[in-house]
């Protein structure tokens, strides 16, 4: 039989499909219709042209926005956990009076040139020494310049920190990479030397360098009247002088490892003479005339020192242009764990006379936050440089 002409079947054909009763609504979505009239064949048009068309995509956007609400509702209260600061018990400790130095009038601003230690990828940190302690200082106490030193990331996805660094460095220009090394600890003693050598490349002349580390937070106003008035015999123009919080060490160091050296495991051999003071820590402070005298040696001052040691190497500096001269001075081999002798040795000067350094121990202004290291006490008015601080602290 051929087949028919007409542009439907015959509807018996759909007669054992489980469709609902033949009356339904919904049954014209399903099996043929017939139409009496034109009227009725543009009715059935634009019935399901309604479905598709405008009640499903609204939907949609109904869900969007739903889903979209409940994704930024979401953000903001992360972003209010992250933001607000359950602060220890403790932790501040301002109700004693405020000394009266620290509203002195001043006559001439502090000159100093920081650098800040960093590692790659520690942007949160960076753009909250930004945002809380490199803004708004006032220009009549302190006049800066200051850098962030990192070295070469490293790691499947150093690309990715390498691009956002790059952008990083477009938008603030404020970073110094040393490209020649991995961004890893064994190396922080060779940032703290290309900080050293960038304060000491300014033209003009100024009062302090000042390096410390990316977890440190320094209000900079109380730190220019302190060195003001509570050290004001110190002259940083013309004396050498180191200040920090303190500790002990006896180990001093040879420049072995040359510059542009591959390995990470090489470090410059050492051996232990007089006890000395170094910076623990935290950060710290050198004159003018100490930096400059670090800066003029040949060769370099020893700088390949492995962590938790770079902060030790500073001290040795000192140390070593104070004692290395000395004749009466003795020195001898480390006491490693083998089964070679102690025996003496006589290194060399690195200046033929002696220079002495004042070391200046502030435990005061100086100092770690509070339950977090061995040097921690409440942040009180006299606190100027507070290490193991947080983010979302410096900006609270």
């Amino acid at each position: 039989m051929p087949p028919s002409s007409s542009s439907h079947p015959d509807s018996s054909q759909y007669t054992l499909l489980p469709t609902g009763p033949s009356d339904s609504d919904n049954d014209n979505l399903y099996s043929p219709t017939r139409f009496s009239t034109y009227a009725d064949r543009l009715s059935y048009r634009f019935r399901p042209s309604f479905h598709k068309r405008l009640f499903r995509p609204l939907n949609l956007v109904l869900f969007s926005l739903v889903a979209l609400l409940l994704v930024t509702g979401a953000f903001v209260v992360i972003n209010r956990k992250n933001s607000a600061v359950d602060w220890p018990p403790d932790v501040f400790e301002f109700e004693e009076h405020k000394p009266a130095y620290l509203d002195a009038p001043v006559s001439k601003p502090l000159i100093i040139r920081l650098a800040i230690v960093s590692r790659a990828n520690e942007f949160e940190k960076r753009e909250a020494l930004r945002q809380a302690m490199l803004r708004g200082i006032p220009s009549t106490h302190v006049q800066m310049d200051y850098r962030f030193f990192i070295a070469r990331p490293t790691g499947y996805t150093s690309w990715i920190t390498k691009m956002k660094v790059r952008k990083e460095m477009d938008k603030y220009k404020d970073i110094e990479v040393l490209h020649s090394i991995r961004d890893i600890p064994e190396r922080i003693s060779e940032k703290r030397f290309a900080a050293l050598k960038w304060t000491g490349s300014s033209a003009r002349e100024y009062d302090y360098s000042m390096t410390m580390d990316s977890d440190s937070f320094c209000r900079f106003r109380a730190l220019s009247q302190r060195l003001r008035h509570v050290y004001a015999d110190i002259k940083p123009r013309t004396e050498a002088v180191l200040l920090g919080s303190m500790a002990s060490q006896h180990v001093y160091y040879t420049n072995t490892v040359p510059d542009g050296n591959s390995d990470d495991n090489e470090e410059d051999s050492h051996f232990i003479g007089p006890w000395y003071s170094y910076p623990a820590g935290i950060g710290y402070l050198m004159s003018y005339n100490l930096t400059a005298t670090m800066l003029s040696l040949d060769p370099p001052l020893p700088h390949h020192v492995h962590y938790p040691s770079d902060d030790v190497m500073i001290g040795a500096w000192a140390a070593g242009l104070r004692y290395l001269p000395d004749p009466t001075q003795q020195f001898e081999s480390p006491r490693n764990n083998s089964d070679d002798p102690i025996h003496p040795v006589y290194p060399k000067p690195y200046l033929p006379y002696i220079v002495n350094t004042v070391t200046v121990d502030d435990k005061v202004g100086w100092h770690d936050f509070k339950n977090r290291g061995g040097a921690q006490r409440p942040i009180g008015w006299e606190s100027v440089c507070i290490h193991r601080v947080k983010p979302n602290e410096m900006r609270a």
